[in-house]
């Protein structure tokens, strides 16, 4: 009988391993989401930043079917408050792919922002997160953004680069067609590094 339960157990442990991402899996998932949330909402750089990481607390937490929509996804919704303006978090909330990121399809994980946006195209560099976020701030207690200041939505342009958002009106292209600029994800990683190395301005 011992043997028996030291069997499920290991078994149990080898199926949630298989689900379970990779450190550098989740941090990819959760910058190719967070890019996608940046181009649509708008996000300031700060903004930018905060929903990186708390897309990858979120993802970095799913081991089975049941945190796709359990305490994890409630807690990111409640961080995303936070930081999002109430204008965004509306908008947010209605847009499934960006609500509700994750689906299970086959007993594996599934994002469903691929259903909109092809799988090398990234619109802004990567946030400073995604060089040093360790995913940390899912162990705290209390909220790392509650009274945090993340400044007015803005998009800063990049050459070569669209700087509006999906959801306004008078955008030709969808998202994904191929008349969109955008950058392959080494570019955005390695202007991500480029502008964290950048000195600070005097």
């Amino acid at each position: 009988m011992k043997r028996f339960i030291l069997t499920m157990v290991a078994v149990l442990t080898l199926v949630s391993a298989a689900n379970a991402m990779s450190y550098k899996q989740a941090r990819d998932q959760a910058f190719f989401l967070t890019d996608k949330m940046a181009y649509e909402l708008a996000l300031s750089d700060d903004q930018y930043n905060a929903v990186f990481e708390i897309n990858m607390d979120y993802i970095m937490c799913l081991d089975v079917y049941d945190d796709i929509f359990g305490t994890f996804w409630t807690r990111r919704n409640n961080e995303l408050r936070f930081v999002l303006s109430p204008a965004q978090y509306n908008m947010y909330m209605t847009l499934e792919y960006f609500y509700r990121p994750v689906s299970w399809q086959n007993k594996k994980f599934v994002f469903t922002i691929y259903n909109r946006y092809p799988k090398d195209r990234f619109y802004r560099a990567a946030p400073p997160g995604y060089q040093v976020y360790k995913g940390s701030n899912r162990y705290f207690d209390h909220s790392a953004y509650s009274g945090r200041s993340f400044g007015a939505p803005t998009v800063k342009s990049q050459p070569g680069m669209s700087t509006t958002p999906k959801s306004q009106p008078g955008m030709k292209s969808q998202p994904g067609s191929k008349s969109q600029p955008g950058m392959t994800k080494k570019q955005a990683v390695n202007q991500g590094k480029r502008q964290m190395n950048k000195p600070p301005r005097r």
